[in-house]
């Protein structure tokens, strides 16, 4: 078994609750906003969620991909070089 690598650990948590919190309140906004318009517009309450549920998904993916490449960049990538012998930094 590895040993364990704390690295790996820290980028996992950070990326999980930043894309989580990030993609929870961006896409919550983009809710209220289409929900807001779509009902002042006169549609239908179910309409309205299912819309708001599908815009939240495509607004929470981009979150959550470059939170994924920051986290993995600034905790695992970049660090690399320290811990390889004899490397020289990128």
């Amino acid at each position: 078994m590895a040993s364990f690598q704390p690295n790996y650990l820290k980028s996992w948590f950070l990326f999980f609750l930043v894309a989580s919190i990030g993609g929870a309140l961006v896409g919550g906004l983009f809710g209220v906003v289409t929900g807001g318009v779509m009902g002042a517009a006169g549609f239908p309450t179910d309409r309205i969620v299912l819309i708001c549920k599908i815009l939240g998904f495509f607004v929470s993916v981009p979150i959550s991909f470059f939170t994924f490449r920051w986290s993995v960049r600034t905790y695992i990538v970049d660090q690399l070089p320290q811990r390889l012998p004899g490397s020289t930094p990128l």
